[in-house]
């Protein structure tokens, strides 16, 4: 008698443990949807435990527990009363916290989009179709998976995967919610992370009634299946967060829970055959099995919105298939070797599966085009506390006053909250905001009229800037070359210029003489307005110690440059402060010779077929260049022979020293590398993929100089 009373008490205690599911699901759903919406997850949990309470007293109970001679449904107990079947009240009471509890797991998947009604409706599918039909199969002693061998101790399949796999399917037909998978800003977080741990961990003690309860006495099993129970669940705690962690970078608290849920989940039908190690094993790859469902989910679209799926349906599957591996026959009192054990597992697997997704699925369709199961988009945005309860609460009030400012334009005051609550101490920060904004708003009208005044004589000096820089860039343009005189000259040319400004210190400057053609390329001093004088100055120079003074040779028309520039810049009298000046690459091409000279630029050249890239070296020194320059240098000039073959390249030092994204200089070996590759191609295509070749190294960088870059074939 003792020992009935005692095995008595151990069920009814457990039933109340697994009742305390339905706190922990409420306080873990509630804690990680946003706040808009916790008063709707709290009553639908609430109400679909009373609802399942009620249809499993009057129906599911008798489907599932009552003499089933067919081996698919019970016939008898109908509207529970004991004495008129084989059970009793704790029995039948422990079952029903089962029932509430599959029912329960599929609210967290549905939050946030479903109406309340089809939240009911789902509710009495669940407890009166689904549950207690599947149920039947493998618990009642008749049932044809039972009779088979099929073993699920605790419900990893009957309870955990049947609630996951209807999650499953309610989400496929709710569809996301609104900015899951539709918009490049993530969703806000989770309303309070700290409530939803505080839910796992009354969830973890409820489990310990879930899984010791279901031996139906207080026998020498009881430490075992607790103590595989506690430590599964931690074992799929640790791996979802190292996986997490791993994967994201930090340690994420949300999947972190599922994966404990998930451990808890997965050896609840094997926790009273299995050792403990293999209690950690299985409640490990529980974990890892959340984790890879969760990542599944997200590629697939399907908007969970707590993760219960993940945590429940494919963990479960886990834990059903672990009865066969790692249980011991003779606690598992089957009969089975091995192999039939498995495949038995696999049946009642794949039994479960399609029956708990194809009726939820093919239900919820249907009742979903005769009545829609979505809230409206509106609905969806003020949250479900209002939209289908009515239910407001000072933060929702609050930001639906700052809603109807921002609509209306109003700058008001807002003075209906409490002042010591947070939020209203919230709505006092926002009145000190619109404070300033009214008094910023009131000097901002004081200060328009000066300000217009002011934009518009701005508007006028930058008018006229803007005029006389485009003056400039007029005259630079008409000191170039033209490419009508190129195309005549130099037949085999391109031409590479790239300012960096509207105007530029570099120019390219070219002429024919006495049957020779001189061809130049300057970087001047500084680079914009000042750099464009000085190439004017330079250009004007250079022609007039060709054409008027008749000298020819390089060498000498960079010595007489130096000492004209200098005359011009007053450097040696009037301005011995200036330090301007210039770097030239300066070549005369004859019939047969090409004759170099250089004043901080070299030459580069090299003959079709060559794989080298020779280098002429300039002179060390930059015509004028004010006290750093003595007052006359002298340029030695270079020969090379002219075959028909020969390509030269005169270049700026702007493209070497242009950086990229990383600060790294283009340098001058890797253009040499660059001319080297370039070379064999077509003139017109070694510019096309220089200038690739310099965009692409560029990236996304400023340009640093300006960019000149002429290369010949002579």
């Amino acid at each position: 008698m003792l020992e009935a009373r005692l095995d008595t008490m151990w069920i009814m205690v457990s039933a109340v443990l697994v009742m305390s599911m339905q706190l922990g699901f409420c306080m873990l759903e509630s804690g990680l949807v946003r706040s808009k919406n916790t008063i709707n997850v709290a009553i639908k949990i609430l109400l679909d435990f009373c609802m399942a309470g009620v249809i499993y007293w009057a129906l599911a109970f008798g489907l599932m527990f009552g003499k089933n001679p067919t081996g698919w449904l019970g016939m008898n107990d109908f509207f529970f009363e004991p004495g008129k079947g084989q059970h009793d009240f704790p029995f039948f009471l422990f079952q029903l916290m089962f029932c509430a509890t599959t029912a329960t797991i599929v609210s967290g998947a549905v939050a946030e989009r479903m109406r309340f009604t089809g939240y009911l409706m789902l509710t009495v599918i669940v407890s009166a179709i689904i549950y207690p039909v599947a149920g039947s199969w493998a618990w009642n002693p008749d049932g044809w998976l039972s009779k088979m061998g099929f073993v699920d101790f605790a419900g990893s399949m009957v309870v955990h995967s049947t609630g996951g796999w209807v999650a499953f399917a309610a989400i496929a037909v709710l569809g996301a919610r609104t900015g899951r998978f539709d918009s490049r800003y993530p969703l806000s977080s989770a309303h309070s992370l700290g409530v939803a741990t505080f839910g796992v961990l009354v969830l973890f003690v409820a489990w310990l009634g879930f899984n010791g309860g279901s031996t139906f006495a207080l026998n020498e099993s009881v430490p075992l299946i607790l103590t595989n129970t506690v430590l599964s669940g931690c074992a799929g705690c640790l791996v979802a967060l190292a996986f997490t962690w791993i994967r994201k970078g930090l340690p994420l608290l949300p999947p972190t829970l599922n994966g404990c849920i998930a451990g808890l989940v997965a050896i609840s039908a094997s926790c009273h055959c299995v050792r403990v190690g293999e209690a950690l094993v299985i409640g490990a790859i529980g974990g890892l099995v959340c984790c890879l469902a969760l990542i599944a989910l997200e590629k697939l679209k399907l908007d969970d919105s707590v993760g219960a799926s993940a945590a429940h349906a494919l963990p479960g599957v886990w834990g059903t298939i672990a009865v066969a591996l790692f249980g011991d026959p003779a606690l598992i009192k089957t009969g089975l070797e091995f192999w039939p054990q498995l495949q038995v597992q696999l049946l009642g697997v794949a039994v479960f599966s399609v029956w708990s997704v194809g009726v939820a699925w093919g239900l919820f369709s249907l009742l979903n085009k005769v009545y829609p199961l979505r809230v409206s988009a509106e609905s969806e945005r003020v949250g479900l506390n209002v939209s289908e309860h009515g239910a407001s609460t000072e933060i929702v009030d609050l930001l639906n006053e700052m809603g109807r400012h921002g609509s209306k334009g109003e700058f008001a005051l807002i003075k209906q909250f409490t002042p010591y609550s947070e939020v209203g101490q919230i709505a006092g920060e926002y009145n000190r905001v619109i404070n300033k904004i009214i008094s910023e708003i009131e000097m901002n009208e004081a200060m328009t009229v000066r300000l217009r005044t002011a934009q518009e004589a701005a508007e006028r000096t930058n008018r006229k800037i803007l005029d006389s820089l485009e003056y400039a860039r007029s005259i630079q343009r008409a000191i170039l070359p033209a490419s009508e005189l190129l195309n005549r000259l130099l037949p085999d040319h391109f031409t590479i210029y790239r300012p960096r400004d509207w105007v530029s210190g570099d120019f390219y400057w070219c002429l024919e003489k006495e049957g020779s053609v001189f061809l130049a390329v300057v970087d001047c001093t500084g680079h914009g307005v000042p750099g464009a004088f000085m190439s004017m100055i330079g250009a004007v120079l250079l022609e007039q110690i060709v054409t008027d003074r008749e000298v020819r040779d390089p060498g000498l028309i960079l010595s007489e440059l130096h000492t004209r520039v200098r005359a011009v810049l007053g450097q040696d009298g009037s301005n011995p402060e200036s330090q301007d000046g210039m770097d030239v690459c300066l070549v005369r091409i004859d019939s047969d010779t090409v004759h170099f000279a250089g004043a901080g630029r070299p030459l580069w050249f090299l003959n079709e077929g060559s794989r080298v890239l020779r280098e002429i070296p300039g002179e060390r020194c930059s015509i004028g260049g004010g006290r750093h320059e003595t007052q006359s240098l002298d340029f030695p000039s270079h020969r090379l022979p002219r075959n028909g073959t020969l390509h030269l390249y005169l270049s700026s030092d702007g493209w070497a020293d242009q950086p990229n994204h990383l600060r790294q200089p283009f340098d001058k070996a890797r253009l040499r590398e660059l001319l080297l590759r370039v070379h064999p191609l077509p003139l017109e295509s070694q510019s096309k993929e220089l200038s690739a070749a310099l965009d692409e190294f560029q990236g996304g960088a400023e340009q640093r100089d300006d960019i000149t870059l002429v290369g010949i074939k002579v």
